[in-house]
């Protein structure tokens, strides 16, 4: 009987590597492949992540000129507004100072009608 399990083992231990061997090839090929991988990778990699940086060094310049920009903006709309209120304040002064003139013309021609008219009249009293 010894001999009958002796053969039995003997033969599972040869289908046993006949079914692992390809394994262990695929295995070492597929070990081969993420080798490859790896390599190639770590020499893609560095130059892709400097390039990054560069590209995120560029959009933080790009940032800090649009707040630049923004800024002057800012500072344009707030000298136009108080350009726009300045102006305002002119035209109301100007306004004013119009409708006051107006007032003294009419009065002074209104006056003066009224002094040329007693003139007259106290010069044809008198001299008639």
């Amino acid at each position: 009987m010894n001999e009958i399990a002796v053969v039995i083992i003997a033969v599972v231990v040869i289908v046993s590597a006949g079914f692992l061997i390809p394994v262990l090839i695929e295995f070492r090929k597929t070990m081969k492949r993420l080798n490859e991988f790896l390599d190639t990778t770590g020499k893609e990699l560095p130059p892709a992540i400097d390039e990054l940086k560069q590209t995120l060094e560029n959009l933080r310049s790009i940032s800090g000129d649009i707040q630049s920009v923004t800024g002057g903006v800012r500072e344009i709309s707030d000298v136009l507004t108080d350009t726009a209120n300045n102006l305002r304040s002119v035209s109301n002064v100007i306004s004013r100072v119009g409708n006051e003139t107006n007032a003294v013309i009419a009065g002074l021609k209104t006056g003066v009608k009224t002094a040329l008219g007693v003139f007259v009249k106290n010069l044809l009293r008198k001299g008639g």
